[in-house]
């Protein structure tokens, strides 16, 4: 009889047990957050988001609510309120989500939360970061736009004046400069504020000054502000370069080709990882070498590059996986 009594509490202990392990084990209840004022597509790094999310609720039966905020509303109260909403993963697409993440991450054990081209210190168990490499993928489209230029210059328009956007110059400089060492480049940037992200009206007044001024080919790295570019391309009749998705079919024989950034496998990944139970805290360095990062050759663009210049893209990809190429990061002075 003791022995029966000893293992019904026994029992009774470990469903106690097995029970609170449940209960601080998060539920898969997925929820995106990301900045973005206009209520349009972006045709870049929003749109490449949100083609991971459809991808999931696909794939894993799942809806997976969308947070959209505005340059004027306060991020930690947003990502806050969500957290509260009982939401986990959240998945925070962009760089201004650190620092609102950092903050609030202790308070919310139980929740985990994915920060998506920004780079949280690993402090806490239940934060992840993903990096791309963008770098990498700027070095192989400023390849590109060194050969086809026919008077040795190019231009780069950026988005909003922050060090990941003056990573995608640095590595678009150093591959154009691979290819022709005494190439010209000239660099402006749409803005300093979050706004600079959806302004395609002052990225086309940018792009027309670096056409006027002799630049054959302009890279545009400002998401949705990037469209301005490739219109103004189309406008000039020169060649514009696009960003985060496969913008050539926009204005084709005028965008060169697109540098394309898989975020919408790293939203995906997260998803499906979450939904297993195999998310892990931590940072995750995305590349070429990944899979995260190319260019892109279609039937709008395949007149444009030759099979030549594709062969030394191709040998400049396996050089950057092997080592022998390293593209350097930007580093502020």
């Amino acid at each position: 009889m003791k022995h029966t009594i000893l293992f019904v509490c026994l029992a009774l202990l470990l469903a106690v047990a097995t029970d609170a392990s449940a209960e601080a084990k998060p539920k898969f209840n997925p929820a995106i957050v990301y900045l973005y004022s206009s209520s349009q597509s972006d045709r870049a790094f929003i749109d490449a988001a949100r083609a991971g999310i459809e991808r999931a609720q696909r794939e894993l039966n799942t809806k997976v609510p969308e947070y959209r905020m505005h340059s004027t509303d306060d991020i930690t109260a947003t990502i806050k309120n969500v957290a509260d909403s009982g939401a986990s993963p959240i998945i925070a697409v962009g760089y201004q989500n650190v620092m609102p993440v950092l903050n609030i991450a202790e308070r919310y054990p139980n929740t985990h939360f994915t920060v998506i081209d920004g780079l949280v210190p690993p402090l806490y168990p239940n934060v992840q970061s993903i990096i791309f490499k963008d770098h990498e993928g700027a070095f192989l489209v400023g390849m590109i736009a060194a050969k086809v230029a026919g008077d040795d210059h190019i231009g780069f328009i950026g988005g909003m004046d922050i060090p990941l956007i003056r990573n995608f110059s640095q590595g678009f400089a150093q591959g154009a400069r691979y290819a022709k060492p005494d190439i010209r480049i000239d660099v402006d940037m749409v803005g300093n504020g979050p706004e600079a992200w959806s302004n395609p009206e002052k990225a086309h007044e940018l792009a027309l000054k670096q056409f006027e001024g002799g630049a054959d080919v302009v890279f545009a790295a400002a998401g949705g502000s990037g469209l301005g570019v490739l219109e103004a391309a189309d406008h000039t009749g020169k060649y514009a370069i696009g960003v985060d998705t496969n913008q050539n079919g926009l204005y084709p024989g005028h965008v060169l080709t697109s540098m394309v950034k898989r975020v919408d496998i790293a939203v995906y990944d997260t998803l499906k990882t979450s939904f297993e139970g195999k998310w892990n805290p931590g940072i995750k360095y995305l590349g070429i070498r990944e899979g995260a990062l190319d260019y892109a050759v279609d039937n709008n663009n395949r007149n444009l590059i030759s099979e030549k210049l594709i062969e030394d893209v191709a040998m400049a990809k396996e050089r950057i996986i092997n080592g022998v190429i390293d593209v350097e990061m930007y580093s502020p002075k």
